[in-house]
């Protein structure tokens, strides 16, 4: 893990376009795994703009479904898990912390991946966008 593949970034729109667009000028990478449905909104539009298609140019997966999903044409890429399996290890961690002591115990949750249509075969290479 480093600064490329789990880069830090302001969590603003500007700051989103800005991380985007240094991903994509020095190594551009071919799948992209994102968080928040309105950041996969926004990289989706990010790359129309670019003229990168998806899933031909770049994949795209969610780290989970989102309601707002269902509204998409096409599947989304995404992790399939059991919520119900987090909430006891929130508790816990949460009366840990409550008592002053630290909490960093790691819980794996196991996951599915839905391959969806957003995500297509490994490319050698994506375009490089233009300096600005």
């Amino acid at each position: 893990m480093g600064d490329y593949n789990l880069p830090d970034w302001e969590e603003t729109p500007k700051g989103l376009r800005r991380l985007l667009n240094s991903l994509f000028r020095v190594t551009p990478p071919t799948a992209l795994i994102i968080d928040e449905p309105n950041l996969f909104i926004a990289t989706q539009q990010f790359l129309a703009e670019q003229g990168l298609q998806v899933p031909q140019q770049v994949s795209l997966v969610s780290t989970e479904i989102y309601p707002q999903f269902s509204w998409c044409m096409t599947e989304i890429s995404h992790y399939r898990w059991d919520y119900s399996r987090v909430i006891p290890r929130i508790i816990r961690w949460a009366a840990t912390v409550s008592r002053g002591r630290q909490d960093v115990k790691q819980t794996f949750v196991p996951a599915e991946f839905v391959s969806g249509g957003t995500i297509g075969p490994a490319r050698r290479s994506v375009p490089k966008l233009e300096q600005d």
